[in-house]
């Protein structure tokens, strides 16, 4: 049954009427709370006077930065609730779970992140603890906390940056974008404007998804914002992502001084019938592929500006940036119907 929920969880929002889909979704929802509530627990006798809240996304969850915004917001609900949050991607697996140990762990978080921090003693807790303490919640998996209103709202883009800065990169990461943005090689006193191009728009078979700008919509807009957003005596450039080779190659031509780091991406025709951005499992380990993923989206991060199209890629470049653009542009071409 959960197999086959799943399978149809892709199938419909490509294929199915809107009216169809929208039923599937609701009937989705009901059965992911009848399976997994949200629930107390004793595990043991450890820190009787704390209680910790569990994240857990119903298996296999989504793409990971989906993923990531909804854990996001549930940090924010246990933090509400005077919980201690701990992301478990190793009892309740996601897509990107490999079939060995990384870093030690087969905890897809703590591939690339921290544990939430305990604001109260500054201590961040394993899933080895919590679950032999006494006061444990399970989330309930469904509740899609995630908010996409951040670009527009200040108060929420605050929490959403603060989520993200009580559970930073862990140090493998952080060594990982320092080599790799290294190969962008960006001279320093470059003001950039971050470009996160879908070449493929791998996102147009999914019923609600934000429309995504093409390759040239791209090229005539950053043609026209390195001239507005230009200051006197300020060198400009722009930093390009993307999962396409293509959408690289044709921004390198029009700008040759546009920068990119040394990724893995699709060449012609790869992403025929992939389903997400990160999905570059033929070229590069689950692992890896992430690894390249945050680095590029922590880069654009990094811009003095950003333009693209909204996808979770984009938003989490926003939350990282935590309102410090000097300019953001939001391209809204409406959503698939």
């Amino acid at each position: 049954m959960n197999s086959f929920l799943d399978k149809m969880r892709s199938w419909i929002p490509a294929h199915a009427p809107e009216w169809v889909f929208k039923a599937s979704m609701a009937v989705w929802e009901a059965y992911k709370n009848l399976t997994m509530p949200e629930q107390k627990k004793s595990f043991g006798n450890k820190n009787p006077d704390k209680t910790f809240f569990v994240i857990r996304l119903y298996p296999p969850a989504a793409g990971f930065l989906a993923d990531y915004n909804y854990v996001l917001g549930y940090m924010k609900y246990a933090y509400d609730n005077g919980w201690i949050p701990v992301v478990d991607m190793q009892n309740y697996q996601t897509l990107y779970n490999e079939d060995h140990p990384i870093h030690g762990t087969t905890n897809v978080w703590e591939y690339f992140f921290e544990q939430p921090l305990d604001p109260a003693t500054g201590k961040r807790y394993t899933l080895e603890e919590v679950y032999q303490s006494k006061n444990v919640i399970l989330s309930n998996g469904s509740d899609q906390r995630c908010n996409f209103t951040g670009d527009k709202d200040p108060e929420v883009l605050k929490w959403q940056h603060e989520m993200a800065m009580r559970a930073p990169f862990n140090q493998e990461q952080k060594t990982y974008i320092e080599k790799l943005s290294a190969t962008a090689q960006i001279p320093q006193g470059v003001k950039l404007i971050g470009a996160p191009i879908r070449g493929s728009d791998l996102g147009k078979r999914f019923y609600g998804h934000a429309i995504q700008a093409t390759t040239d919509e791209m090229l005539a807009l950053l043609e026209e914002r390195l001239q507005t957003w230009k200051e006197p005596g300020e060198e400009i450039s722009i930093f390009v992502n993307s999962e396409e080779q293509r959408a690289i190659d044709c921004v390198k031509a029009k700008f040759p001084q546009a920068y990119c780091t040394d990724s893995v991406r699709f060449v012609k025709g790869e992403s025929d019938g992939v389903m997400r951005v990160a999905d570059l499992y033929q070229k590069l380990s689950k692992y890896e592929n992430i690894q390249q993923y945050l680095t590029n989206i922590w880069l654009l991060s990094r811009c003095d500006s950003l333009i693209g199209s909204m996808n979770n890629g984009y938003y989490t470049a926003i939350i990282w940036n935590g309102g410090k653009f000097s300019h953001l542009e939001t391209i809204d071409k409406g959503r698939y119907k």
